[in-house]
Order: C-alpha cells, then structure tokens, then sequence
C-alpha cells in the first residue's frame, strides 16, 4: 500500500515538474512576443519599424535615401519630428522624442556626455572636399572688408551656429594655427541662413555658414571667402576629416534596439555612397526638400568607408584638445563610438561601395 502511495506521490511530482517547466515555456514564449521587436535578419527588418528623426535643415543623407527607399528597403519608416539642433536635439534623444541624433560632430558627442547625454556615434557622416560645392563651411567677409588675413581678425565679430560647434572649433583651430587665441574675437551666435544678411549689414564681420547656403551668397556678389574648413583641416593634418560628422543614438537606445541600428547603418551608408556617385541628382533632390534654389545649393560628400574610421575621431579630438575645448585624455574613441553594429563590419550586409 506504501508503495503504490508512493508511485502515484512521485507521478504527481513528475507531472507537477512537467507543467511548470511547460508554464515557463509559455512564458519564455509569450515574454518574446510581447517584445515584438523588429530583428534584423538577411539585411532588413523583420517587421517595420518608424525611426523618429528631427526634420533636416541641411544637405543630409536621411532624406535622400528615404526618397530613394533605401530605409524602406530596410523596414525603416522615417518619422520626421520638426526641426531641432544642439542640445535640445541632444536631450530629446536621451528622453525619446527623436531617436537619431544625426548631426554635429565628434565634438557634439563629446559635450553632450559632458552634460550627461549619454550618445554614442554608431556612423560617419559627412567628408570635407576641396570642390566648393562640397565644403563643408566658409568663413566669408565683405568684398571690402579689410580682413585680408587671420591677424586682421583681433576684436572682430564672427558668426557661428551655436556655442561649441563645429563652426568654433574649426575657426579656433584657424586663429591657432595663426599664432590668435580664440578670446581675441568676439563669438555671435546666430543661425547660418541669417548670418549673411548680418554680415552684409556690418552686424558681424565674419560670417561661419555651412555648404548649403555658402554657393547662394557667393552668387549673390559682395562678399568672399576668407578661409575655408578644407584648408584649416589640411594645415591641422587632415583636410577630409575637416567635416567629419556623426550619426548617433543613446546608449540606451542602442543597447535596447541593436537590431534598428544595424537596419539604420545598411540603409545610411548605402545612401551615402550613392550620393557620391550621384552628386548632382542628389543636390536636386536636397534643394526640393529645403526649397532652395538647386543652382545655388551646395551639399557635401561622405566617406567611401563602411565604418567609423578611428584616425578621424581621433583627429577630432587632437583639435578639441589643442583648442582646449575639453581637457587632454578626457575623451576617448570607445567611449563616444562603437563599430560593433555595423552590419558591414559582421558581414551581415554585403560590401556597399
């Protein structure tokens, strides 16, 4: 009688493991498909996903490509979210509101997680050229201004686009270069499509402005170039890297959807290239989406590679350091890029070139 007690206990038992390993099954199961994330199999999404990105107010890639539906291609529905730049832009990433911080350069990244954004630059973007339609920015003057060199700069006004930009730190690099400190001018902060009018009414005396409005106020007369970024990053070393700009996402963001970013890399840097070889098409198709006059717009090129390239982050952060934008050894390639996504670096997308 024990016995067959004991037989029917252990079957109970036996069957009470099998259920509850079924039970955790299900949930295992159930856990999966309540996280419905898109994976990034055979070069593209599973399932669609909509990347929420600020709407561009310069040439960029992201339009471009959704245009040619290159991010469709990949699952990827664009989601534009309105104009936003800077800070802002950075802290909109960390909360959410935008998930590409596809902008501002090494330099950006690296202030942003000064100030507790935690971004991290997963692409390239942009490539500083010598060809005027693809420089990455002008410095220009009056025709008449008597600045003629750096050492007519001391107690001028120069514009830039924001405190901590590119367009400071390249034009710092300049004064340095020359022998100036940057507190030798005086910095006036105002966006790139007022900066000409400001400079052509003597409000400034030095207007920073960025390749897609530089070719319009050329054509316009009245005005030339004092230095531009090629020729500030060839005499630091490095004239392509000069423009080398970044395509970023919170570290949150990245560890929670590697699968969008991968999607997002294939679907970047095959638009990119494209744009190299198709550069006229391409300034068109820019002009239409910031309705500008396409003989007047300029645009830019991007890196032939399919990856971050560390020699040019590290470039940029020689500059930040000599300039004294942040503190020697402060800023580290790992800590503000990371190639591990990259689809084309795993060989989960084919070599686009």
């Amino acid at each position: 009688m024990l016995r067959k007690q004991g037989k029917i206990l252990l079957m109970l038992l036996l069957a009470g493991v099998v259920a509850l390993a079924a039970l955790a099954a299900g949930c295992g199961g159930s856990n999966a498909a309540k996280d419905g994330k898109p994976k990034f199999v055979n070069g593209k999404l599973d399932k669609p996903f909509n990347l929420k990105v600020p709407t561009m107010s310069g040439f960029n890639e992201i339009y471009i490509g959704e245009k040619l539906g290159f991010y469709k291609e990949v699952g990827l529905n664009i989601d534009y979210t309105g104009s936003m730049t800077g800070s802002m832009l950075a802290q909109s990433v960390i909360k959410g509101d935008n998930h590409l911080f596809g902008t501002g350069h090494v330099l950006t990244i690296a202030k942003a997680r000064e100030g507790g954004a935690k971004l991290k630059m997963v692409l390239q973007g942009s490539f500083d050229d010598p060809d005027p339609r693809k420089t990455h920015m002008t410095y220009l003057v009056k025709e008449d201004s008597p600045i003629k060199e750096a050492k007519d700069l001391i107690g001028k006004k120069v514009s830039i686009n924001y405190l901590g930009s590119c367009a400071e730190l390249l034009f710092s690099e300049y004064l340095r270069q020359n022998g100036l400190k940057r507190d030798q001018v005086e910095w006036v902060v105002m966006a790139d499509n007022q900066a000409e009018n400001a400079l052509r009414q003597g409000n400034i005396d030095v207007a920073g402005i960025h390749n897609v409005f530089t070719l319009s106020a050329m054509k316009r007369g009245g005005v030339r170039p004092l230095v531009n970024t090629w020729t500030i990053g060839t005499n630091a070393g490095n004239g392509p890297a000069s423009s080398y700009s970044t395509r970023a996402f919170s570290e949150d963001f990245i560890k929670e959807n590697p699968d969008i970013v991968k999607a997002y890399i294939a679907a970047t840097v095959k638009t990119q290239h494209w744009i190299n070889k198709n550069y006229d098409q391409a300034i068109q198709m820019a002009a239409e989406y910031l309705k500008i006059d396409k003989d007047k717009a300029g645009g830019t090129r991007f890196p032939d590679d399919n990856a971050i390239d560390p020699a040019k982050v590290n470039f940029w952060i020689k500059m930040m350091e000599d300039n004294g934008f942040v503190k020697p050894g402060t800023v580290k390639f790992d800590e503000v890029c990371t190639n591990a996504l990259n689809p084309y670096i795993s060989g989960e997308v084919k070599e686009s070139t």
